[in-house]
């Protein structure tokens, strides 16, 4: 790197030359993002912080009340595994179980249950040693439906322009007579958020679509059945 002096043509360093570096990876507000866009680096990332903030509370709080125990999961660990989630929501089967697994791991810690799901004749059993009926039991959805819920919530707020997103520039609306709500939107992208959350958003009731207001719209949402589907 040169200045160039203001009364002649000769020139002056100042420092080292500007030296550019190709990376695969970089972190920005939070979010590790590749060359690829495919956040496998960034699942892999929060799923080694979350659970080893999970196993922490565990070691921590084995004597503790199971409030407490799911007090400080949700504090605490849920938040490293929901960051910015509209963004990067997995869609492979890999990432997915991978971040769903702390979730489980901790529902065992709180009901402190740790034993297997099996009976005696090797079958799969409701009764006991499931983590998805212990997050039953703790009122835990599984991290998906959650993931699911806060993209059409992003969504909601998008195409009643309650946030700094022009809808018109991604999103197009269906001009077919279809069941449904009338807002159905059409994409052109894969599995980025826009279709993604469209997928999920054109399968919701018309009385969750045309919400008066924000809040009406999460609290209807929580009984719709169109967030615990996979994308």
């Amino acid at each position: 790197m040169y200045a160039k002096e203001s009364s002649g043509p000769n020139t002056v360093p100042c420092g080292p030359p500007l030296i550019t570096l190709a990376l695969s990876s970089a972190k920005y507000l939070g979010l590790t993002i590749d060359t690829k866009l495919n956040y496998n680096e960034h699942v892999s990332n929060i799923y080694k912080k979350a659970n080893s903030t999970r196993a922490f509370i565990h070691r921590n709080t084995r004597s503790c009340p199971r409030r407490v125990k799911a007090t400080a999961y949700t504090s605490f660990v849920g938040p490293q595994l929901e960051y910015a989630a509209t963004v990067w929501s997995p869609h492979t089967v890999n990432n997915t179980s991978q971040i769903e697994a702390v979730q489980r791991r901790a529902a065992r810690s709180v009901m402190n249950d740790w034993s297997r799901p099996y009976n005696q004749s090797g079958r799969s059993s409701t009764s006991k040693g499931s983590p998805t009926l212990m997050m039953q039991q703790l009122g835990w959805n599984t991290l998906q439906e959650r993931r699911n819920q806060a993209r059409v919530i992003m969504m909601y707020r998008i195409v009643n322009g309650l946030i700094a997103i022009p809808a018109s520039l991604y999103l197009t609306y269906s001009t077919q007579s279809t069941r449904g709500h009338g807002l159905k939107c059409v994409s052109a992208f894969n599995y980025s958020f826009f279709p993604a959350t469209i997928r999920i958003w054109n399968q919701l009731p018309a009385h969750v679509v045309m919400s008066p207001s924000i809040e009406a719209f999460k609290s209807r949402l929580a009984g719709s059945a169109a967030t615990q589907t996979s994308i």
